[in-house]
């Protein structure tokens, strides 16, 4: 609920303005949009838009939430929402969902929903390339609309998956919000009208009860329908206007009410505690009003919030890096905090003893930034920040995303936000911009903390034997004391314009190849490094690089393994060649490039991006990171301080527990595999972490690089032989190295007890050796895609019994082919037999009878719509070179895909049941509450 302005303003797409911005003139509607209001009430978006291809993303958005609901109907605009899968006219029981997945539909990533204090949003991702499919959209949202059946067999099926969500959203944070929520939100229904409503009511309610919430509150006055997508946009606002101006208006109509969020006289401060609650946070939230933003000059007044919160970010990250960090992370940002009012809000995560040093040193900022402001130089760098992000979204203005545009549309039904579109942002942005002084910006602290009355100052803590909790009036004096802190100016250090003064003497090409087939270029360097490219018009500004050497943290000893496991990470918060993490950081404002270094097990990797107008950067920084080794013993002890204050509260939380011990013993019990603890932090050396840093990426003759995006093969070749070329190398190929560490064989049963929540974690795992090729990884994805159905099906729509549940992959080729399946839910304690006997059932069929036809089809369907999409992204083509080279196979198989897809029978999955899901390598993990 909490969305930030920044979100809003650079989530819009698409119209023209004039160079000559007038402050007093209204931000249009972008003219690619067809909008309109149908004869009963209803509005529609209609956008044609071609990404991803032959795909339509439409929503039904009702402009009513929980907050619309009665006493006896706390929860029922989220049920409602569920039974919209339930059963419509047209599409019986289940039948909706069945359709759906025939067609390529996943349930969750493209059919989906969400209810909040004022809104429910129906989302739905349909192909276009058919036009019988595209209608059948059309036809749910109508049938979501005025024609759900809410049968109530179906009604009290879905009972118990409403409840099982309920349930999953028990523990340390619910049981703390309960505490704070009503003094947050006092005076306001928002209060006392949780989405997700009251157990009681859930089990217990009356079908006529949420039948009368369908009635009083889905009508059209309250309802539009958005479709963006690959389609013709004549064809498809003829179809909404047939088809939804025939839903019927109501006559009489119930007032909906707004529920405003009151001013308060004086600031409140809590203290709330939990035995499992992991992090002692610290929140301040000003309570400000709505802001208009329907001019230009509201418009320019949220650049003005931005670049403040762009600012004060930048200093919270330094104040990170000191050796004994105030908090472990600290944010503050200017938000829309419920429809009807907006909030400054100052934010951090401290250590167990940090709660009144944290509050003090907040306060004490936010003072400094109240009595000496910004610098320009700061300002210069978060404009550059922020007219880059802007620049970017202009250049993919025809790459875009359907999704982002069905967002914007949603957000403008319902909360009357502006889309005035890229292009006349892109202009407003360049008209603008320049002429935003400090001073404006440095008098909005002022405006935003003038009412500390009208605040609440929150702290979460951890509950644990020997702590000392601050009291309220502890933590209000910490504020007090921050306030009347004596602070002096913040001090801006120039930074340098580029990382490189003189670049490294280029290395050769010495042989070239192309496979014409994929448009891939192979280039072998003289220093012995290999670079794959491959140029692609799928995103504009967008370049990924990936590169992989084989060795990783397999060749250090076992006293070594968490000094190398950790090495990267240390390397990058020292920072690279004569520059420090703080100096790096505000050298890249203003551009798009990421560049992070890891030693995994058995492979070290480089993974990066950036815009195709800073490639030579990234290339700069990558190659500072590949040859230069900073030590920063305050960098390394404030990563290390940080991280131990992460850890001090972890094993509060039962579910870290539980994946901890699973993750052991799924390991062999291997040493490697323990999870971090403080005293291990404690063993780290800096020095030797660095040592081997060095080693691991200082050859480049051993590393295989992998580029995809927007460049020019004749443009990018120079630069990879001056910044790969240029590399040094040793000419010394490794390898990983197997260190017998072998996995878990035969049945296992283990029950861990943590936690007071009646509620339990169920982890059901088959492992085993595997024959690690293309066409074994896929069978095995589609062999589990099915047992996710089959489970779907049975334990949440048969029995009721779980929120989500599905069966996931993991399969390793080093050492050792390898794979580990793993079928997870959240369930009942008492409800936990049940259902993995009902787990056993569906996996006992799928190896006696195979797939039927209906589901063939579905996993059919899925998998060529997943491919259709997946080859015209970048991170795909990345993955697939990059991977074929280290796996060391050919990328020609992927031709294979379709005929592997179309060829599967009810007999392969029967096989692969009984080859992967053996009762030998069965094993049961629990995670029950103590009571």
């Amino acid at each position: 609920m909490f969305k930030q302005l920044i979100t809003a303003v650079l989530c819009f797409v698409l119209l023209h303005t004039s160079a000559q911005t007038n402050l007093d003139s209204q931000l249009g509607m972008d003219p690619t949009v067809r909008t309109g209001v149908l004869p009963n009430g209803m509005k529609y978006y209609v956008k044609q838009n071609k990404k991803p291809e032959k795909r339509a993303e439409l929503r039904l958005a009702v402009n009513v939430g929980s907050n619309a609901e009665d006493d006896d109907q706390q929860g029922l605009a989220h049920f409602l929402e569920h039974m919209a899968f339930n059963g419509t006219k047209n599409f019986k029981k289940n039948e909706l969902v069945d359709y759906l997945e025939s067609v390529g539909t996943k349930f969750g990533p493209h059919l989906n929903a969400y209810t909040s204090f004022d809104e429910t949003v129906y989302m739905l991702q349909v192909p276009t390339d058919t036009a019988a499919v595209l209608e059948k959209g059309f036809q749910i949202l109508e049938d979501w609309s005025y024609q759900l059946s809410l049968d109530p067999v179906e009604i009290d099926k879905e009972r118990g998956v409403v409840i099982e969500e309920w349930r999953l959203g028990q523990g340390a944070q619910e049981r703390m919000r309960r505490q704070y929520w009503p003094t947050l939100f006092r005076g306001s229904r928002y209060a006392d009208r949780l989405p997700i409503g009251k157990k009681e009511i859930l089990e217990t309610f009356k079908y006529d009860v949420v039948k009368r919430f369908y009635e009083d509150w889905y009508r059209t006055d309250l309802m539009a329908v958005i479709a963006v997508g690959d389609f013709d946009p004549d064809l498809i606002e003829k179809m909404i206007k047939e088809r939804f101006s025939k839903v019927p208006s109501k006559s009489t109509k119930r007032e909906l009410k707004v529920w405003p969020v009151p001013d308060q006289k004086e600031m409140d401060v809590m203290v709330v505690t939990d035995k499992e609650n992991q992090f002692n946070v610290i929140q301040h939230i000003y309570r400000l009003p709505v802001e208009a933003s329907t001019t230009v000059k509201d418009y320019r007044s949220g650049m003005l919030s931005q670049l403040y919160a762009l600012m004060f970010q930048t200093r919270l990250a330094e104040l990170q890096k000191s050796t004994d960090p105030p908090f472990l992370f600290a944010a503050a940002s200017y938000e829309n905090f419920v429809r009807n009012k907006n909030a400054f809000i100052t934010y951090a995560v401290v250590k167990q003893d940090g709660i009144i040093r944290g509050t003090k040193v907040i306060t004490e900022e936010n003072q400094r930034v109240k009595q000496f402001g910004f610098t320009e130089g700061e300002l210069e760098r978060a404009k550059k920040s922020y007219f880059k992000s802007i620049e970017s979204a202009y250049n993919e203005r025809d790459k875009s995303e359907s999704a982002n545009y069905a967002r914007e549309y949603v957000a403008n039904f319902l909360e009357k936000e502006p889309i005035p579109g890229i292009i006349a942002e892109f202009e407003m942005t360049k008209d603008l911009l320049d002429g935003i002084t400090i001073e404006e910006i440095n008098k909005l602290v002022g405006k935003w903390m003038a009412n500390p009355e009208n605040s609440i100052l929150m702290v979460l803590a951890t509950e644990k034997e020997g702590a000392k909790i601050p009291s309220a009036d502890e933590v209000r004096g910490a504020f007090k004391d921050g306030s009347l802190t004596k602070v002096t100016a913040y001090v801006d250090k120039k930074v340098a314009e580029t990382f490189m003064a003189n670049t490294p003497s280029p290395g050769k090409v010495i042989e070239e190849s192309k496979n014409e087939s994929y448009n891939i270029t192979t280039l072998k360097l003289a220093n012995g490094a290999t670079v794959h490219l491959k140029p692609t018009d799928f995103k504009n500004d967008e370049i990924l690089l990936t590169a992989n050497s084989l060795g990783g943290a397999s060749l250090v000893e076992d006293v070594d393994y968490h000094n190398a496991s950790m090495a990267a990470a240390i390397a990058e918060e020292c920072g690279a060649g004569e520059f420090d993490k703080i100096t790096i950081d505000k050298m890249l404002q203003g551009k798009n490039v990421s560049v992070g270094m890891d030693i995994g097990d058995y492979t070290e990797s480089i993974d990066a991006s950036c815009s195709p107008s800073d490639i030579e950067t990234m290339f700069q920084l990558l190659y500072l990171k590949m040859t230069t080794v900073r030590k920063d013993s305050v960098a390394f002890l404030s990563m290390i301080a940080q991280q131990k204050g992460i850890l001090e509260n972890r094993l509060s939380v039962p579910e870290n527990i539980f994946r901890d011990t699973v993750s052991y013993i799924m390991s062999g019990y291997n040493p490697r595999s323990k999870p971090m603890t403080i005293e291990m932090l404690s063993k780290l050396d800096m020095n030797r972490a660095l040592q081997l840093y060095k080693k691991r990426f200082s050859d480049a003759s051993d590393f295989t690089f992998t580029l995809v995006g927007n460049f020019d093969i004749a443009t990018i070749k120079p630069l990879i032989e001056t910044y790969l070329g240029g590399l040094p190398s040793t000419y010394k190929k490794e390898n990983f190295r197997d260190l017998g560490v072998s996995q878990p064989l035969g049945k296992i049963e283990k029950e861990v007890k943590k936690g007071v929540e009646p509620k339990s974690s169920v982890a059901i795992k088959y492992n085993g050796t595997f024959k690690y090729d293309r066409k074994s990884r896929f069978e095995m994805n589609a062999l589990l895609k099915l047992l996710s159905i089959k489970l779907r099906e049975n334990l949440r729509e048969e029995k009721g019994g779980v929120y989500g549940v599905g069966a996931f992959p993991s399969m390793k080729k080093m050492p050792k082919g390898y794979y580990e399946i793993t079928i997870g839910f959240g369930c009942a304690p008492t409800n936990v037999k049940t259902l993995v006997d009902a787990c056993e059932v569906e996996i006992k069929a799928i190896k006696a009878n195979g797939c039927d036809d209906k589901n063939l089809t579905k996993v059919r369907e899925t998998f060529l719509r997943e491919r259709e999409t997946y080859l015209k992204e970048n991170s795909f083509w990345l993955n697939l070179i990059s991977r074929s080279a280290l796996d060391g196979e050919s990328i020609d198989e992927i031709k294979d895909y379709n005929n592997w897809v179309k060829s599967l029978t009810s007999d392969d999955f029967k096989q692969l049941a009984n080859r992967y899901l053996t009762n030998e390598s069965y094993k049961l993990f629990v995670l029950n509450p103590i009571n």
